[in-house]
Parts: C-alpha cells; sequence; structure tokens
C-alpha cells in the first residue's frame, strides 16, 4: 500500500506576527477546541503515558464534534487484520499516513468517529472516563494494534486546547493550511500539506515528489521571514504543560 504524507513545519517565534505575513489575520478560519486524553497522574512524573506508549486519544469540539485514536509512530506489522488498509465506513474513518516534520518521517494510523456538536461534552468533565465515548472499532483498533502491555483505561481529558485553522494559505507557489494552538501562555503555529499518491505512481515516486515539496514548501516559508522550529511537535509540548498542570492540582 501507497500511503499519502502530510508534510508539517512548525514556526517559532511571535505567532500573531506570523499570521499576518501569511495573510491569515481577518480571514475566515474554523475554531474548535481539544482535549487529549491520558491516565489521571499517579506521581510526580510529568511524562504523559499514552504518549510515551506511541497513543494519542484527541477529542475535538466544533461546528461537530469527533473522537481520534492515533498511533504515532507506528510500525507497519503492528497493524493487523483489517486494519492494514484504510477505510471508511458509517461509522468510522481510518487512514494510515506518513508524517514528515523537518528530518523526522513517521507511519501513523488514526481511527476517527465523528459525533454530533456538544455529544463529547460530559467525557471532557474532570473526573470522567474518557474511555466510555470510544466507538466498538476504535477500541477494537487499539486492541488489535497496540504493544502488549499498555493499559488504556480510566482515561481523564486534558485540555481544553483553543485551536483556531486556515485552509488554503499561500505560501510561495504552495496552498497549505495553518493552525494555531493557544493554552496556559504557550501559542504554537503549524503548516501542513498533504501529498497524495496518483494514479499509477509508484512509492518511489511518490516519495521523490514529497522530498521535493517539502524542499519548496521549507524554502518558501524562509522567503517570506519565518523561523522553522525543530523541537518537540505541538502535541508533545501542549502534553507536557498540561501534564504538569494537572500534577500541580
Amino acid at each position: 500500500m501507497i500511503t499519502p504524507i502530510e508534510i508539517k513545519v512548525n514556526l517559532d517565534g511571535d505567532v500573531a506576527d506570523a499570521l499576518t505575513c501569511l495573510g491569515c489575520t481577518g480571514r475566515a478560519a474554523i475554531d474548535r477546541r481539544i482535549w487529549f486524553a491520558e491516565p489521571r497522574p499517579a506521581g510526580p512524573d510529568p511524562a504523559p503515558t499514552l504518549l510515551s506508549s506511541r497513543i494519542v486519544i484527541r477529542l475535538r469540539s466544533g461546528e461537530n464534534d469527533d473522537i481520534t485514536v492515533k498511533l504515532r509512530p507506528c510500525l507497519q506489522s503492528q497493524l493487523v487484520g483489517r486494519w492494514r488498509t484504510s477505510f471508511t465506513n458509517d461509522a468510522l474513518r481510518y487512514r494510515i499516513e506518513e508524517d514528515w516534520n523537518s528530518d523526522r518521517r513517521a507511519l501513523s494510523a488514526s481511527a476517527v468517529s465523528q459525533r454530533p456538536a456538544g455529544s463529547l461534552h460530559d467525557a471532557t468533565i474532570l473526573g470522567a472516563d474518557v474511555t466510555t465515548v470510544l466507538d466498538t472499532s476504535q477500541r477494537q483498533f487499539l486492541v488489535s494494534c497496540t504493544p502488549p502491555g499498555v493499559a488504556v483505561d480510566r482515561l481523564t481529558a486534558m485540555g481544553p486546547i483553543s485551536s483556531t485553522k486556515w485552509t488554503q494559505v499561500r505560501v510561495g507557489d504552495l496552498e497549505v493550511d495553518a493552525e494555531r494552538w493557544r493554552i496556559a501562555g504557550l501559542d504554537l503555529l503549524e503548516l501542513s500539506l498533504r501529498v497524495t499518491p496518483e494514479h499509477s505512481e509508484s512509492h518511489a515516486e511518490v516519495r521523490n515528489r514529497a522530498i521535493d515539496r517539502q524542499r519548496r514548501f521549507e524554502t518558501a516559508v524562509r522567503r517570506h521571514g519565518l523561523q522553522i522550529e525543530t523541537g518537540e511537535t505541538k502535541t508533545q509540548q501542549v502534553l507536557a504543560v498540561l501534564r504538569a498542570r494537572s500534577i500541580g492540582r
């Protein structure tokens, strides 16, 4: 199977200035709130338990709600049975893709369950167990594809993170998405685009096209006078803040 490739660029520096530079200020945007599910901290160690096991469970609310179970990074050998290939049915949208960020490249697999607006509210209340709102197929995904010994139960929602997303943002000759995350003094901006396999393309051809697109993307960002951040992903950064905050309660 030849997977799509999502190329991401995290920006360093003042986010408001970057948004003005990119022409996002004053444009229509998609506003959402985001939570991540993690076990309630049982000690002083701030390391997110699920994330360190390469599992992400994310809840989003906005015009519609959704809950995502993602393995990232994962191995192709982890994806067994029907989880070997992407599919969509009435209950679930399942996608396998590569995530590229600077020189970091990882395979990810995500199972997304769409929900009516407001339906995940109770799961985000402090003390609620997020696992109760997982779709049956998402539970099967976890059981089938996660490493032995990883406990995914009695999870609490950490957040909310304020998310604002702009689409079709011009960066050089490319159209990208821009997403801003804000929480507890943390202000992050990520740009992203997708490279989708075309008919009859080989795996090598898709990767070569993605390498060229990534080079053009990063060059165009720098030509805008913007600085690329090569540290932790935005998910790692916000979870570190949320985990530390929950321990301090």
